[in-house]
């Protein structure tokens, strides 16, 4: 075999297996087999999830997955289209929150009523200190009488014009919004109306009025430990004045 005349790769002379580099000189150290090994086969990363890449719009933890809700959102509480219903120490806390505020509210407007009656209250409590052994207590029930009705019909536009006012306004009464709940149709999401709103009180109207007839106190003290618990026990977490207005509670996204 000649020697090659310009530089590059060139059939080893003493290995017919690999080549070796000559300079244009002299033959190098520099070898390298004839026939290389084919490059590694590398895997393929796995396609793209549909809505484009991780982080980005639909995939998971992307711009568009449903909100997170925490423990709430476990399987048989999140409805349909992607609200959580409200956990029942969440209602129960806010219907508390509302009862001081509707509370205080209707006190203040009561208060014209109720002189007589804090008058009769001072009488007694006078005969009482005096030793009075039958203190005359015929004063104190008729102001008692006459302060009943005035006093039930405040508290029950307070409790209308409240409970209204904000589930039409902002979906939710205060208690519900530092609750973080709010109300809504059940057939679908949407604002509620005012005839919902006003339907949604009628338990609360029914309980209030019953309370009214002497005989029918049981009865009317029964449905209002009801109403509340009902939810506890409800695929839906529904009170009775939400099945009788159609509205479920929960969490603001």
């Amino acid at each position: 075999m000649s020697e090659p005349t310009a530089p590059g790769w060139y059939t080893d002379p003493e290995d017919a297996d690999q080549l070796r580099y000559f300079d244009g000189v002299v033959w190098t150290q520099h070898v390298t087999p004839r026939n290389p090994p084919p490059p590694p086969v590398t895997s393929q990363p796995p396609p793209a999830a549909p809505g484009g890449p991780a982080g980005g719009p639909g995939s998971a933890g992307g711009w568009g997955a449903p909100p997170a809700y925490g423990p709430a959102s476990v399987a048989g509480e999140r409805l349909p289209d992607g609200d959580v219903l409200a956990e029942w120490w969440r209602r129960l806390l806010a219907r508390v929150v509302d009862a001081v505020l509707k509370s205080i509210v209707a006190g203040l407007l009561s208060l014209p009523f109720l002189g007589d009656l804090s008058a009769a209250v001072e009488d007694l409590l006078s005969q009482a200190v005096a030793g009075d052994a039958n203190p005359d207590l015929t004063a104190l029930q008729s102001a008692l009488t006459e302060a009943t009705l005035p006093v039930t019909l405040i508290g029950l536009a307070v409790n209308l014009v409240y409970e209204v006012g904000f589930l039409t306004w902002r979906a939710a009464t205060p208690g519900k919004m530092l609750l973080g709940t709010r109300v809504r149709p059940a057939d679908g999401p949407g604002p509620v109306s005012g005839g919902v709103a006003v339907r949604r009180q009628l338990v609360e109207i029914a309980t209030q009025v019953l309370g009214l007839v002497p005989l029918l106190g049981l009865p009317a003290f029964v449905l209002t430990v009801l109403d509340p618990a009902w939810l506890l026990w409800d695929p839906r977490r529904q009170t009775l004045h939400d099945k009788v207005a159609g509205t479920v509670v929960v969490l603001r996204r």
